[in-house]
């Protein structure tokens, strides 16, 4: 046989292995998706459902803020004052401006 023919043969056989992988590949990955049992809480979905139900039952007491000494107390924050921003670029290398360049790739 020449050259030819065992280059014909190759990819012949190379056609006919990847059409039989496909064929007869094992159809089993595609059940093991679909599960017919049942979802049963778990021990930690169930003791936060616990502790959501607790919570619903907790009463908030506002009184406090109608408190005397909680309306006697005092604001004591100090404004501060705005200030001159750094550079834009600390790493750039002193007495170098900054210029942003609008970079538009083409492709």
């Amino acid at each position: 046989m020449n050259k030819k023919n065992i280059i014909i043969l190759i990819v012949v056989a190379i056609i006919f292995a990847f059409v039989g992988f496909y064929l007869f590949k094992n159809k089993s990955t595609d059940e093991t998706l679909v599960s017919d049992s049942k979802v049963t809480n778990s021990g930690d979905a169930q003791a936060i459902y616990n502790l959501l139900q607790k919570m619903a039952k907790v009463k908030l007491d506002d009184s406090i803020f109608s408190n005397q000494i909680f309306q006697s107390l005092k604001d004591n924050s100090i404004e501060v004052a705005p200030q001159e921003t750094g550079r834009d670029n600390p790493f750039a290398p002193i007495g170098t401006s900054v210029i942003v360049k609008d970079i538009t790739t083409k492709r």
